[in-house]
């Protein structure tokens, strides 16, 4: 039978203030119409998953996901590492130099952060480019390390295999102090550790000239790591506060302490001739003196929390002569939630997004000088700290490996962990052996220790295992591998090998992935595709899609509003959609070649912003990011993705406040994140087929591109995009799983609502669940509360043909069961 019913829910029909219709090109057709068949497009399509990064409390960032509010916990040993390429060697020596055909490259020193000395008594590991393939040459002892601008930039080793020019390289140290002379940056600083230092710039000057030091400890309390921070204060430096900045009053959505909520400092010490006790203050919620004792003891501080007073301070302060020893500073709300663990909204809320996988990041380190396999794998207390430029000593992570899987277990998600490109092959095999080694092997026990006994690869369909983030980009040195695309591809090969080789390995229940560029797709030069071809191992390749901001592909200048938000509901499909199909064309050609399937991921995507800053926050660019039309837009780039038969796709990212996040600071939704969402939960099964039988279309003329002015992957010279005909104006995705149907429809355009008529491949069985994200404007956004919500609606009519009204930048999905 061929029914045909007509559903016009009254709040579909919005009485919406329309953006002025005649700025905008002619809509031609005026219904949608679409045959639906059992066919199938892609069966099982992975639903959207997203990337988590837990943030550290921060004064001016965000508040924890877990139950530990103070972002510098672990007072260990500091080790640096760095990533180079030789320029000349030999059996005992490996040469840098800063002046490399005409051009200044980093130097040994890395752009003259480390100088003479820092290195030494370190070690360094070695391969080779030769034949297409990587291989690994050689480990050694630094003897002597030398770095800097005009002089040498050497390291002298212990002997072994000649290390030859184009050979790549990690060094690597741990330290306990930071010599005189051995960095640029950290000259003329007694701080070693970035959340303890002396704030006061006089107290600093007078304990640098009364002879004070700061140095890491090899004495710890249990379960303290590899050292505690010692403080030796002579008595003309008088007294000296150490801490950071805690909480602050200089925005109202800045971080804050739940008003009225307990809370527990609590920190280890130990002290030698010392008199006077410690003063501590905790913000402006807190104050205590406490008695030190010569032998290590937990002290406590219990507090309520409040608003700040200022920019207020966690310190501790202390009078000379004497020395004092700090460790394990933490900071605990008392109450349901155990220290250090997620609190309950975190996992409820990444519960309900039913993510298909999520991005880890505890083991990348973008910016800064490396990361141990160790220090992400945990715990936090025990982790050594990683070198930061500017600070010192800094916490890894706010959370380690073991906590993040945990999470991925609980929310039923796989775990997409991105893995350092300057770990050691020992590191690299290690990871292996702590995911799916048996619990008694070294890493296995690391594993148990924690109370997961089993391999974590029983706990997932798969882990997936990158290699790097963004090793295109050359903002994210010295992890990556900018412009050398072929080099990434052959050393990841050589990694992804290692890691194969390791004797837990199962091939069944790990991937390898790969990094890619949306802003090269083609096989000729584009990142992603050249890295695959060095690559035979790799079983994913990857790019990210930012809809907007400063790592768009590529901005359209709008002169009007109506124009601006056309472009934003237009943009996926316009600028994104053919660099889709060219990528899926380009990594399919090779896999189709080598003989086996390669996937294609995205591994970042969602609305884009321009990069934060002191004084660049600006709430119209929010607004905009967070706007139902940016949702929609969002939403369209991952289902062409999906249609287009991609893998895996991550939002960016998972956090509470501004920028790149998928809440407001009251945890609700913004409207990209309920729009993705909507496909998690109701869309189920295989994406079947919709062929359109009638369109509504526009035709967009030439546009102006807009240059964002920290833009890295939009290309500047690119100063107009090509019309485009027959644009349409309305996407329909179909699913099926079993008798159940389940169809997503949506808007791209402003100027009105669009009639919609679906032809079924079946007589559905009443009622008719229909599921609505809507406003009557496209600048809509849940920024301060959530206005815009999910409606469900039902109707008992159902029939073979449906007509629905879709309204303009809305998201429909309709549920129905075969009779």
């Amino acid at each position: 039978m061929n029914s045909f019913v007509a559903i016009c829910f009254p709040s579909l029909l919005l009485c919406s203030t329309l953006l002025p219709a005649e700025e905008l090109p002619l809509v031609e057709g005026s219904e949608a119409r679409f045959r639906i068949s059992d066919t199938v497009a892609v069966p099982s399509p992975p639903r959207f998953g997203l990337n988590l990064d837990p943030p550290a409390m921060s004064h001016w960032a965000e508040e924890p996901f877990h139950n530990q509010w103070w972002g510098g916990p672990n007072p260990n040993p500091i080790e640096a590492r760095v990533k180079l390429t030789a320029t000349d060697g030999g059996a005992d020596f490996i040469e840098c130099a800063r002046d490399k055909d005409g051009r200044k490259g980093p130097g040994m020193g890395w752009y003259d952060v480390f100088r003479d000395g820092f290195f030494d008594g370190g070690d360094v590991w070695v391969w080779r480019y030769q034949d297409g393939k990587a291989r690994y040459v050689r480990r050694g002892t630094i003897v002597r390390y030398q770095a800097s601008n005009d002089g040498a930039n050497r390291i002298t080793l212990d002997g072994g295999p000649a290390v030859q020019a184009g050979d790549e390289f990690v060094i690597r140290v741990v330290r306990r102090d930071i010599p005189k002379g051995s960095t640029r940056t950290m000259e003329g600083k007694p701080e070693i550790c970035a959340r303890l230092q002396i704030l006061d710039a006089r107290q600093r000057k007078v304990f640098l000239d009364a002879g004070g030091r700061m140095d890491i400890d090899a004495d710890a309390p249990a379960s303290g790591g590899g050292g505690s921070l010692r403080i030796v204060v002579p008595k003309e430096a008088g007294t000296v506060s150490l801490g950071y900045w805690l909480i602050s009053n200089q925005q109202p959505d800045w971080p804050r302490f739940k008003e009225g909520a307990a809370y527990e400092l609590s920190f280890w010490a130990k002290q030698q001739n010392l008199t006077a006790p410690v003063d501590v203050q905790v913000g402006a919620m807190a104050k205590s003196q406490v008695s030190i004792r010569r032998d290590w003891t937990r002290h406590t501080i219990a507090f309520r929390g409040a608003p700040p007073k200022a920019t207020d301070p966690l310190t501790f302060s202390v009078a000379g002569p004497g020395t004092l020893n700090l460790d394990n500073i933490f900071i605990h709300e008392i109450g349901d939630t155990p220290p250090h663990a997620f609190y309950p909204v975190v996992v409820e809320t990444l519960r309900r997004f039913q993510p298909q996988s999520i991005r880890l990041w505890t083991l990348q380190c973008n910016r800064g000088f490396g990361r141990s396999l160790d220090a992400g794998l945990g715990p936090i207390q025990e982790a050594n700290l990683e070198f930061g430029e500017l600070a010192g000593g800094q916490t890894a992570a706010a959370v380690d490996l073991h906590q993040e899987l945990e999470l991925c277990a609980q929310v039923g998600a796989d775990p997409w962990i991105i893995v350092s490109t300057q770990f050691s092959p020992y590191e690299y095999l290690n990871l292996v052996e702590y995911l799916a080694g048996g619990p008694e092997t070294p890493y296995g026990k690391k594993r148990a220790a924690r109370g997961r006994t089993q391999p974590w690869t029983d706990a997932f369909h798969q882990i997936s295992l990158e290699l790097g983030n963004e090793t295109w980009n050359g903002m994210f040195g010295p992890q990556g591998f900018s412009g050398r695309p072929k080099e990434y591809g052959q050393y990841a090969d050589l990694v992804f090998r290692t890691m194969a080789a390791a004797p837990s390995f199962d091939r069944t229940k790990f991937r390898f992935i790969l990094n890619g560029w949306i802003a090269g797709t083609s096989r000729q030069w584009g990142y992603g595709p050249v890295a695959l071809e060095n690559c035979p191992s790799a079983d994913v390749s990857d790019l990210a899609y930012y809809t907007g901001g400063w790592d768009a592909v590529g901005l359209i200048k709008a002169d009007s509003l109506s124009w601006g938000w056309f472009n934003i509901l237009t943009y996926s499909y316009r600028m994104l959609r053919p660099r889709t199909e060219e990528c899926a064309a380009s990594i399919r050609q090779i896999a189709q070649e080598r003989g086996k399937p390669v996937q294609i991921a995205v591994y970042e995507a969602g609305p884009g912003y321009t990069l934060p800053g002191p004084g660049k926050f600006d709430l119209a660019e929010q607004r905009e990011g967070k706007s139902l039309a940016q949702a929609i837009n969002s939403l369209d780039s991952f289902m062409l993705n999906l249609a287009n038969g991609f893998g895996d796709q991550a939002f960016f990212m998972f956090r509470n406040g501004h920028y790149w996040s998928s809440h407001n600071r009251q945890w609700g939704e913004h409207l990209a994140w309920k729009a993705l969402g909507l496909r998690n939960s109701q869309l189920r099964g295989d994406l079947i087929t919709a062929t359109p039988i009638q369109r509504v279309t526009v035709d967009l003329p030439e546009a102006q591109a807009d240059i964002v002015n920290q833009s890295n992957s939009a290309d500047r010279r690119v100063r107009n995009f090509p019309a485009m005909q027959d644009v349409p104006l309305v996407a329909c995705y179909p699913f099926k799983e079993g008798k159940r149907y389940s169809m997503m429809l949506y808007s791209r355009r402003i100027d009105g609502p669009t009639k919609v008529t679906l032809e079924l491949p079946c007589d559905p069985r009443p009622p008719l669940q229909v599921y609505r994200l809507a406003d009557d404007d496209p600048s809509a956004h849940n920024i301060d509360s959530e206005l815009v919500t999910v409606r469900q609606e039902t109707s008992s009519d159902a029939a073979r043909t449906l007509s629905v009204v879709l309204p303009p930048a809305s998201v429909l999905v309709l549920v129905c069961e075969a009779k």
